[in-house]
């Protein structure tokens, strides 16, 4: 397995909730470093997979179980 880098935007969680960091915990985003800028939260990751997409589809699924949206860049 490789460890693949990437940071994913997303929205829809308050960061003051007692169970903030604890969501993305329990949703497997544990090699996740979280944090909240601008109004957004960023989650950097470290992920282990065979591929890069692999490890991408499986963050952004972790990252839809702790309840959070992943924002686009698209307009």
């Amino acid at each position: 397995m490789k460890t693949f880098e990437f940071t994913i935007i997303a929205s829809g969680l308050d960061p003051d909730a007692p169970d903030f960091a604890g969501r993305f915990f329990a949703a497997g985003c544990d090699d996740a470093t979280i944090s909240f800028q601008k109004g957004v939260i960023v989650l950097d990751f470290a992920r282990q997979s065979k591929t890069l997409v692999g490890a991408l589809v499986s963050a952004a699924r972790d990252v839809s179980r702790a309840g959070a949206r992943i924002m686009s860049d698209d307009p």
